[in-house]
């Protein structure tokens, strides 16, 4: 690098790989390819200068090939160290894209050496993702965390710029967290600059701002030509030419490069967005074609060795025959340069090489790379270089692979591990070990989102000879991708067909895959095909009977049966099974990653059978566990638990901050609909508009992914919204469709009230009476004091005088030893209305004071609202609530302010939240200045005040 400030030694990776790729010096050439660019400049100069000014900015650099993204790079990066910045660039290879966390090692190998100033938990998962240590595999968000505060920690001497060419061929585990990292960059210094092609690899910087490189204009092009056609164009043919290349810079100079004016006369074939490389490349191609034998022989093993080391490739090279000096034409031809570390002109220079030669000439230099690549050092890569020089069927390479899986998986690469195996069932010759490798593969790559690969690595596992224990786990993939991709609309019925298969060979196993079998019934609802939870239950309770499910092992096992027996006979039977596996979920001594398996589940249980304190505890346990063992793709369902009981017990100031909390995790890695708790805290602050607008936006996608369970939560919300406001008789038709198909019992206490509530209200007396009873079930089997109170709420609404009183009394009692404030403070409001219309003004008024406060305190202002206007009714004003400076506050700060009042480091802030310190510290700035405050101290007294509890 060059610039005032030294230069980072040029780091070796495991593999061999310098990383350090220094940005071209300013040349002469640099004029034609930034012609036309002043914004695009502009633009990348402003990112340069808020790094300067401490904030740190992301930005992908998208187009067609050729469209002049490199430059762009080259112009940021040699501005960044002109300016001082600390600059690292990389190149992503296609070829490269099965070795996991590659494209993340190129960029952090620099700094590798200041991994012990990040949180222990951090810096192992580096160290382990990078293969410099042994360890259990890292999550992906652990290791993208670990990336910012390391980036983080790099540039709180200098500012940073990570610049990713050619981004599209990232390997995928590379891709993901560095996607992470570029949607959480604020404050930190730090620039990460991508320049990504359309139309070829993954998508996956959605999110991130973008600068988008379009054709030049016509005057800029035909400039342009001018400046690589010696002689003099004529007009008509120069804006021929410029039309034909549709604007593209790389176009116009490497297709009429050297030419005279007379060669290009005629022009060119007029080309789509696609041929335009298609035609680059050709040229380029042509140039190599000029070149001596050994000279494309070099180039070829430069186009095979992603990592770009050239004392590798010249090794190779000797292998075959060839020695350094051929080198030479090729880069007099400026095609590549081979000094230091391997650098094309373009990447469709390296494609051009490649695609030159024959398929038995890469074989060859494959092989050769892979003899000169480390077995010890680094035997991944030349496990994957020996197996594309692989034509046939080799046992001795598909072993090699197998190995090379297992230690992907070891690192966390589990997409990486799962690509080894799948070329590895490729190669194999015996049928019977190519069907368990097929499997094996199968089962590693549905996790990673590779929906069709597993299902054709199932297909071929089929196709051989497997036994009856085999194809059931070949139908439990094909449940698991069917689950993944449409959340239970087919996937119950397979789950149940692979839970009978598995019975008679591994019990455990097939309790679990019927225990999936009731979520994804439960989560597909009235969408299900094929079975519902109906079926499911008899499925267990007879295949209980005949015992093929063994003896119940585990709390899991327990929680199924109570699950089919409340299916079946009713809450009366099912319930105080349910309640007992609670305990027994309690009490189960497991390890973690089993906790975490079934403590959501556990959650689910806890809603069905109405256990505040269950839901309280198994949340807080899950989301303390996933945080600790680094399973934070697990955090997302945890969480929506979380903002459930932090609306039960009316903190809607704290559950908004989880959810925007779970947001972060959600945005990367995606979420069923039936997780998001948006609908749910527009619902309970009253917020009519956007509860509705919710629910019209994701219809459409949760018809055609299966979520059912999806719309008995927006008819619950849309229930509750309107009960709130008031308009009794759309509440009640809210919840007719909920009462079409009664079977969500995760909602079914919450729903059955709202309907009760407005059935009442709009005087539907008969469908009143159906719901309390539904309800009294409910409690009955339950035994819990929320259900027994709710109940006892809703009985109430339905009888007059005494009784009315006595049970409205009861439900006070009941709820009032719960932590459900919501449920208490709606018996507070109903009460109070009752005994307004009794003409018990002075006993209205206290309750409806109650419920007005407690309904102002959380937030829920529709109910407040509501309450406000039976005092007025009763002679008595209440003020409406007044904005507060915590108002002022966005969810993130707040989440911040009260962790930070709590006593949390910003360390401990930034790992909760997924930022780095220096951004923590950047919002809680904000904070203060918000509030007007200089300590925690009074952070947390200002908390407490307003009821944010510290």
């Amino acid at each position: 690098m060059s610039g005032p400030h030294p230069a980072p030694p040029e780091t070796p990776l495991s593999a061999g790989v310098v990383v350090r790729r220094p940005f071209p010096p300013a040349v002469e050439d640099d004029a034609p390819r930034l012609l036309g660019r002043r914004r695009e400049r502009e633009v990348l100069d402003r990112l340069v200068a808020s790094l300067l000014a401490g904030q740190s900015r992301a930005l992908a650099v998208r187009g067609e090939a050729g469209i002049g993204k490199t430059a762009m790079l080259d112009h940021v990066g040699r501005g960044a160290e002109v300016a001082g910045c600390q600059v690292v660039r990389s190149t992503a290879v296609e070829s490269e894209m099965e070795l996991a966390y590659a494209g993340a090692q190129q960029l952090c190998a620099p700094f590798l050496d200041r991994l012990d100033e990040l949180p222990e938990p951090q810096a192992d998962a580096l160290a382990v993702a990078f293969g410099r240590k042994e360890g259990t595999p890292p999550d992906r968000f652990i290791v993208g965390l670990a990336l910012l505060g390391l980036a983080s920690v790099v540039a709180s001497g200098r500012p940073l710029v990570w610049v990713v060419d050619d981004a599209q061929w990232l390997d995928r585990a590379s891709a993901e967290v560095l996607a992470f990292v570029a949607r959480r960059l604020v404050a930190e210094s730090v620039g990460l600059v991508f320049a990504v092609r359309d139309g070829v690899g993954h998508r996956f910087l959605t999110g991130v701002e973008e600068l988008r490189l379009a054709g030049l204009e016509p005057a800029i092009a035909g400039e342009l030509l001018d400046a690589v056609v010696p002689g003099s164009l004529d007009a008509a043919v120069r804006d021929r030419i410029v039309a034909e290349s549709g604007g593209n810079p790389l176009a116009l100079l490497e297709l009429n490069r050297g030419r005279r004016s007379d060669q290009v006369a005629d022009g060119h074939p007029v080309p789509s967005e696609r041929s335009v490389s298609r035609r680059v490349e050709q040229s380029f191609a042509r140039q190599i074609a000029d070149l001596p034998a050994d000279t494309r022989l070099l180039l070829l093993l430069a186009a095979c060795e992603p990592a770009g080391d050239p004392v590798r490739i010249f090794k190779a090279a000797e292998r075959l025959g060839v020695g350094p000096e051929a080198a030479a034409p090729a880069t007099q031809e400026g095609l590549v340069n081979l000094a230091g570390h391997v650098l094309f002109r373009h990447p469709l220079v390296r494609s051009a090489a490649w695609h030159a030669a024959s398929a038995q000439e890469r074989r060859a230099a494959d092989r050769a790379l892979a003899e000169v690549t480390d077995r010890e050092s680094d035997p991944d890569r030349r496990a994957w270089h020996l197996a594309r020089a692989t034509a046939g069927l080799d046992e001795t390479v598909a072993a090699e692979l197998e190995a090379s899986a297992d230690r992907a998986r070891g690192r966390g690469g589990i997409a990486a591990g799962a690509a080894f195996r799948a070329r590895a069932v490729e190669l194999t010759p015996d049928p019977a070990v190519r069907s368990r490798r097929a499997l094996a593969a199968a089962e590693e790559t549905y996790p990673v989102g590779s929906a069709q690969e597993a299902l054709r690595l199932v297909a071929i596992a089929e196709a051989g000879p497997l036994g009856d224990h085999e194809r059931a786990r070949a139908d439990l993939v094909r449940a698991h991708v069917s689950y993944a991709t449409a959340r239970g609309r087919d996937a119950t019925a397979l789950y149940v067909r692979a839970a009978h298969g598995l019975a008679p060979h591994d019990p455990t196993t097939a309790r679990e895959t019927f225990l999936w079998a009731f979520l994804a019934a439960l989560s597909a609802g009235r969408l299900a095909r094929g079975a519902d939870v109906r079926d499911v239950a008899a499925a267990v309770l007879a295949a209980e009977e005949v015992g093929s499910l063994g003896e119940p092992e585990r709390a899991s096992d327990l929680i199924l049966h109570g699950l089919a027996v409340l299916t079946t006979d009713g809450y009366a039977a099912g319930a105080p099974a349910l309640r007992s596996a609670l305990d027994a979920l309690d009490e189960e001594t497991v390890e973690d990653d089993d906790a975490l398996r079934w403590l959501w589940v556990g959650c689910l249980v806890a809603r069905i059978v109405a256990d505040d304190a269950a839901l309280a505890r198994f949340s807080e346990r899950q989301v303390r566990l996933a945080r600790r063992s680094g399973r934070v793709a697990l955090l997302p369902v945890a969480m929506a638990e979380q903002v459930s009981y932090a609306l039960l017990v009316g903190d809607v100031a704290t559950a908004s901050a989880i959810a925007t909390d779970a947001a972060t995790v959600v945005e990367v890695i995606g979420s069923p609909a039936s997780l998001d708790r948006s609908g749910w805290l527009a619902a309970y602050r009253g917020d009519l508009a956007a509860t509705d607008a919710l629910r019209a936006s994701r219809s459409a996608g949760v018809l055609d992914r299966g979520e059912g369970q999806w719309f008995v939560a927006t008819g619950w919300m849309s229930a509750l919204v309107r009960n709130a406001l008031g308009r009794y008789d759309e509440a009640f038709e809210a919840t007719e469709e909920i009462a079409e198909h009664p079977y969500d019992l995760g909602l079914a206490l919450w729903c059955v009230a709202e309907r009760a509530e407005a059935a009442v209200r709009s005087a539907r007396h008969d469908r009143a009476r159906e719901a309390v009873d539904r309800l009294v079930e409910i409690a009955d089997g339950c035994g819990t004091a929320w259900a027994r109170g709710v109940a006892a709420r809703c009985r109430a609404m339905l009888c007059e005088g005494a009784e009315a009183e006595t049970l409205y009394e009861e439900s006070l009692e009941l709820l009032g030893q719960t932590s459900v404030r919501t449920a208490l403070a709606r018996t507070h409001l109903v009460y109070g209305e009752w005994l307004r219309r009794e003409n018990r003004r002075v006993d209205a008024r206290h309750q409806l004071r109650l419920a007005h406060t407690m309904f102002t305190e959380m937030g829920a202002d529709a109910f407040a609202e509501r309450a406000r206007r039976e005092l007025a009714a009763t002679g008595e004003t209440a003020r409406r609530r007044t904005p507060d400076t915590l108002d002022d506050l966005t969810a993130q700060e707040h989440q911040i302010a009260r962790l930070a009042a709590a006593g949390s480091t910003n360390t401990e802030i930034g790992a909760q939240l997924f930022l780095s310190p220096r951004t923590v510290e950047w919002h809680l700035h904000k904070v203060f200045a918000k509030l007007g405050l200089s300590s925690r101290r009074q952070l947390r007294s200002a908390l407490e005040r307003a009821g944010g509890g510290g």
